[in-house]
């Protein structure tokens, strides 16, 4: 009678955590990580029909947010105070070294206007203005490059003051688009990260590392940052090791999936976000 009543009684605890939450099925017993488009379009380049899609760029957000949970970016900000969309230090390799950080917006339109329209480079707004037109909940990771070739940069690492103005940027236009819950800022420059959180920390933070996945856990916990952005590559990312994470109330980003078999190792570790060159 009493392991009827036990049988009965979990049965409606049960129950109850379904209504609750229609989600719990999928969150507890089936979790999916959400795939995000590499660079923004899932690799360097698509020949789509008759349409070149170049990473980076308005086509290959539009691309990503299509066929992927979400897209990951590069983000870097000009002279004017515009964050735009970019990898590598030069412009395109320009002769005249031309980078992002160190030209203004009307420079950077002025050599826009001699690139064919594919090649074009966009700014993060044009990336946010697509997304409000969205009728769907698709992730953006914000990839902040702060490391650049000397011609760009003499001392090749942003300063600590670009790091606070390119991080009050992405809080003005996540608050301007509304975009808060699906906005997630990766990199390993600690002023970007530390800043928005302490200035608005509604934003998602992840600590970009390499290695030492366990040093790099405990120093994203000691900042009070939301997870960590990993490498597939190295070998102290372990299904123990992202446990530890999970248990600790954190969660992950995994890069980059370039093939099959880094795509089956990345699902059987049990990521929270995959940034893939590939389509799931």
């Amino acid at each position: 009678m009493k392991t009827k009543s036990f049988l009965l009684l979990l049965i409606i605890i049960i129950s109850s955590l379904f209504a609750c939450n229609n989600n719990f099925i999928i969150n507890i017993f089936n979790k999916k990580p959400r795939v995000l488009a590499h660079r923004g379009s899932g690799s360097i380049m698509h020949i789509i029909g008759k349409d070149t899609i170049l990473e980076n760029t308005l086509a290959a957000a539009k691309y990503g947010f299509a066929n992927f949970d979400g897209i990951e970016i590069d983000i870097q900000m000009s002279k004017s105070g515009t964050i735009w969309l970019y990898h590598n230090s030069d412009i395109y390799n320009t002769s005249s070294h031309k980078c992002i950080l160190n030209s203004t917006d009307e420079e950077i339109l002025f050599l826009n206007k001699a690139l064919p329209k594919w090649k074009q480079l966009c700014t993060l707004e044009d990336v946010f203005v697509y997304h409000s037109l969205l009728n769907k909940d698709k992730y953006i990771s914000l990839d902040v490059k702060g490391y650049f070739n000397t011609t760009c940069l003499e001392g090749r690492n942003i300063s600590n003051e670009y790091q606070q103005n390119i991080a009050d940027e992405i809080i003005r236009l996540a608050k301007n688009y509304k975009l808060e819950n699906s906005i997630m800022i990766e990199t390993d420059y600690k002023e970007v990260l530390d800043h928005i959180t302490d200035n608005y920390d509604t934003l998602k933070c992840y600590f970009l590392a390499y290695r030492d996945f366990n040093k790099k856990l405990q120093e994203a916990i000691d900042c009070n940052y939301d997870g960590l952005s990993f490498s597939i590559k190295d070998t102290s990312l372990n299904k123990a090791n992202i446990k530890k994470l999970h248990n600790k109330g954190l969660t992950i980003q995994i890069w980059t999936i370039h093939n099959n078999n880094e795509k089956l190792r990345a699902l059987d570790l049990g990521a929270d976000f995959i940034q893939s060159d590939v389509v799931f």
